[in-house]
């Protein structure tokens, strides 16, 4: 966290209707689960928290996350992104190369085989680039942030935080803070889509991004990016201050899954399938389990329950898309019934 009560709390004695509700505004940092064709719950949370007067700083997001992350930080209102996922088939992003139209099983295994994925990935890029694009996001330096008072180095003022995996080196890359540092490329340059597609690039589903780098910093002129969730799904400390100053707000994490859940059941005799399943559920939670069993956590997070849906499942019904957003709804309400900033801050602000 990284910011002060006052700024936080609502002010009175403004003259316009309009200057009470912008001082009224509760300023927060967010940060966002990844979770796939669960994305609608994001948006539904989101949507809730703006309604109670919540605004964003900066957010931090993986995979889905980072989607709606993106999407938010360019400006786009929740009852538009709502709007746009109702309207959107999420199939169309399932997109296999044209000569493979007539057998689409072949185009799939042709991508797994050769390109380590099944899908293109090229469908969600364009979709990601021409809503940016609208909004006037084309790459980083469009969405600098001037922070003065910021614990943050200048380099890393930035309004959006992407995970993603580095699958050809074996590291997490912050985007945009390791462009320069990790890629040996200037961020403020680089595509804010393309960082998304390659946070969102579920293994074995879609195919890795190819991202430009310096050949002298990071041994080739470009690295694979995928799923950042397989690192890090939940990164919720990354804004948190390092210097042991009391945060000026707080940072809020939104989670796809209830929270508490129920053991895993087990299948000593899980097929291939399940097992490549499992394997990578545990890869994608292990890392960040030990960030969600704190209490100081889990007090600042809001837990969406998508548990009767699925992150691969793009086929889904304007039925199913609502449900998600309905849960994301209700869930950041009943968080909000409960949160108090000043009594977090008192209990875990000093660490």
């Amino acid at each position: 966290m990284d910011n002060d009560e006052e700024e936080h709390r609502p002010r009175g004695g403004s003259d316009t209707e309009a200057a009470q509700k912008e001082e009224a505004m509760a300023l927060t940092d967010l940060v966002l689960e990844g979770g796939g064709a669960k994305l609608p719950g994001l948006v539904g949370a989101i949507n809730a928290l703006t309604s109670a007067d919540y605004s964003f700083n900066r957010i931090a997001g993986t995979s889905a996350g980072a989607i709606v992350g993106a999407l938010t930080t360019a400006g786009i209102p929740p009852e538009q992104l709502i709007e746009t996922i109702l309207g959107k088939d999420f199939t169309d992003f399932e997109d296999l190369n044209p000569a493979f139209s007539l057998v689409p099983w072949l185009g799939k295994v042709q991508g797994l085989l050769f390109h380590k994925g099944m899908y293109l990935g090229t469908a969600l890029h364009d979709f990601l680039d021409d809503i940016l694009s609208a909004q006037g996001i084309r790459t980083w330096g469009d969405l600098r942030l001037h922070d003065p008072e910021s614990a943050l180095p200048p380099e890393r003022q930035y309004r959006l935080v992407v995970i993603v995996s580095d699958v050809s080196r074996g590291r997490m890359l912050r985007l945009p803070w390791d462009y320069r540092s990790a890629l040996g490329v200037d961020p403020d340059s680089q595509s804010v889509a393309e960082a998304v597609c390659a946070s969102a690039a579920t293994p074995f589903f879609f195919r890795p991004r190819s991202l430009k780098a310096e050949p002298s910093v990071a041994g080739g002129a470009s690295v694979l990016g995928s799923d950042g969730g397989l690192l890090s799904n939940f990164p919720v400390d990354i804004f948190d201050r390092k210097d042991a100053q009391p945060a000026r707000w707080p940072t809020l994490g939104v989670m796809l899954s209830a929270r508490t859940t129920a053991e895993a059941e087990w299948r000593p005799n899980a097929n291939t399938y399940e097992y490549a399943v499992s394997l990578l559920s545990t890869m994608i939670n292990a890392h960040d389990r030990r960030h969600i069993d704190e209490p100081s956590v889990t007090e600042r997070t809001i837990f969406v329950d998508t548990d009767r849906h699925s992150s691969t499942d793009f086929a889904l019904s304007r039925e199913d898309k609502l449900d998600l957003i309905d849960s994301g709804t209700n869930a950041a309400r009943s968080f909000l019934n409960h949160w108090d900033w000043l009594e977090w801050k008192e209990h875990y602000g000093r660490r």
